[in-house]
């Protein structure tokens, strides 16, 4: 049965939320119609943050002794942030960012590209990018972490998701089946006001954080925006693993020029 019009956005919403992250929402994927899920991606973002936020502020509301003392305690912060992150994503980004590496730099046919993007063997372009991604978040969380800018490691997850927003919108699958076809394709009002409305809540943050914070801002939507796009270039289009691995590399960007400007 088609899902009444009122009930698609929260549905789709949910789906957002299953997609990206491990929390179990009851909902099942409609077999009738496309869900118009990439416009609420970048509520999983919103969810890392308060995340971060528990993690950060957490004890101190519980009236645990706690408080951060030099740049073992922040770097140590920035780990345990960093690894939050991707186990509430159930390393969902990693793995495609692996993929996308290993595929990226390992042919030169497309088609053979994304055989290799398929293959669950990872290879040193994906090692080395997963090392090489993760020493420059746990730095860049670890120097926000120490300006005590909260607002900067909200922000940036849910940046990083936009990539995914543009990238489901814009476009064209790169298969027949996956996750790509499931998610791409024009959005409807509903999550695009949303999408919007997020949008909107960064920039105005950004514009009373500092003189430099919203030109970061701006550099990292330009990122989301074309991330997903020089991706699927060497795929002939965008694959579930493209959308993550853009993901991750546009938050990544977030990350480093909240940590130059902040």
């Amino acid at each position: 049965m088609r899902a009444p019009a009122t009930s698609r956005p929260l549905r789709d919403l949910g789906l957002a939320i299953t997609l990206l992250t491990v929390l179990p929402l009851r909902v099942t994927w409609p077999e009738d119609e496309r869900p118009d899920v990439a416009g609420y991606f970048p509520t999983a973002g919103l969810l890392l943050g308060a995340f971060g936020f528990a993690l950060l502020y957490g004890p101190v509301v519980l009236g645990v002794p706690f408080r951060i003392a030099g740049a073992s305690h922040t770097l140590l912060l920035a780990a345990l942030l960093v690894t939050g992150w991707a186990l509430l994503t159930r390393m969902l980004h990693w793995d495609a960012l692996a993929d996308v590496a290993d595929a990226y730099w390992g042919a030169y046919e497309p088609a053979r590209r994304l055989e290799i993007m398929s293959d669950p063997h990872i290879g040193v372009f994906g090692a080395s990018a997963l090392v090489l991604v993760a020493i420059i978040q746990v730095t860049a969380v670890s120097v926000l972490i120490g300006q005590s800018a909260l607002a900067a490691l909200v922000i940036a997850p849910i940046l990083g998701r936009f990539a995914a927003v543009f990238g489901s919108w814009l476009g064209r699958p790169a298969r027949q089946t996956g996750l790509g076809v499931a998610v791409a394709g024009w959005p409807r009002a509903a999550s695009a006001s949303f999408a919007t409305a997020v949008l909107v809540g960064i920039a105005v943050t950004a514009s009373v954080a500092g003189s430099g914070v919203p030109v970061g801002v701006v550099v990292s939507v330009v990122a989301a925006l074309g991330t997903p796009h020089v991706l699927a270039s060497r795929f002939g289009g965008i694959t579930g693993d493209v959308l993550g691995a853009s993901v991750l590399l546009t938050e990544t960007t977030a990350l480093v020029l909240f940590a130059l400007v902040w």
